[in-house]
């Protein structure tokens, strides 16, 4: 019987990373997917699954609130479930455990982190032979490739996923900042009256350099920005309203019909407020 996985984010693109890699190493799954956890309620009344992904910050009802609603329901209290989240601090990996979670995965992570997580959670419920494991282990070049952070291959770097390494530079992209933060977060770009998601790839007192996926309304090169950031933890919490303005923005994949772009924005640091704001929340992200 097939494999069914569903995955839980409000993130269209991080939805969509992840699915590739899954869909690499687990070819034969199906992959059903909810935005937030009321849909996810909505998918796990109507059908059986055998791996719940889901982030923890989501609107409407929480990964966390969803996980105490599963384990809950006596028909749906064994299905593993693998609470991925930017919120990698100890209180919140203790508070999931403490909940029933079958394992945490902190963003950013790799493919093979995720694939790993995935692999132990459906061995120890019987949906798959530890053997079976070895076919996504030696899936090649993609193995190396990394979803959020990290270092990926140069003969791969076309790939969305290998991309999003801070050591990956694009073809147009300017290089990290010397001694540039690999701070797990994600950012907020809001211009005119669009907003654009993205992940950070590095970020220092002068720039960040960020993925994003394409769509219709993007900002331009000196376009003037606000950002606001999340470093994912208790003590940087969060960063709003930063004057910012964009560097350069690129293809993330080396096609026309590029799904996701690399871009770099550097911030208003001739502002004495918002530089030490941005600096004291650097220094603090980096602590937990």
């Amino acid at each position: 019987m097939k494999l069914r996985i569903l995955l839980v984010d409000d993130a269209t693109f991080i939805r969509d990373l992840i699915k590739r890699t899954l869909r690499k190493f687990l070819p034969a799954c199906e992959i059903v997917e909810a935005s937030d956890g009321r849909k996810a309620q909505a998918i796990l009344n109507k059908q059986t699954v055998d791996l719940i992904l889901s982030d923890w910050e989501m609107p409407g009802l929480s990964g966390e609130e969803l996980l105490i609603w599963v384990r809950a329901e006596e028909k749906l209290a064994t299905i593993p479930f693998i609470m991925v989240s930017s919120l990698g601090a100890k209180t919140h990996i203790v508070r999931a455990v403490e909940l029933g979670v079958s394992d945490y995965l902190s963003k950013p992570f790799t493919s093979e982190e995720l694939m790993q997580k995935v692999h132990k959670a459906l061995v120890r419920a019987g949906h798959m032979k530890p053997a079976q494991q070895s076919n996504a282990q030696n899936a090649g070049v993609f193995s190396s490739l990394e979803i959020f952070s990290g270092r990926g291959e140069s003969s791969v770097s076309g790939s969305a996923e290998a991309l999003l390494s801070p050591g990956v530079v694009s073809q147009g992209d300017a290089k990290p900042a010397r001694g540039a933060s690999r701070m797990k977060g994600t950012g907020l770009i809001r211009f005119a009256d669009q907003q654009l998601k993205c992940m950070i790839k590095s970020i220092d007192n002068d720039e960040m350099s960020v993925i994003a996926r394409r769509t219709p309304q993007l900002p331009t090169v000196f376009e003037r920005l606000q950002v606001d950031l999340s470093a994912g933890n208790d003590i940087g919490g969060l960063l709003g309203g930063l004057g910012a303005y964009v560097h350069s923005i690129a293809a993330a994949e080396k096609k026309p019909d590029a799904e996701f772009l690399t871009l770099v924005i550097r911030f208003d640091t001739a502002d004495a407020h918002t530089r030490d704001k941005l600096s004291q929340f650097l220094t603090a992200s980096q602590e937990d």
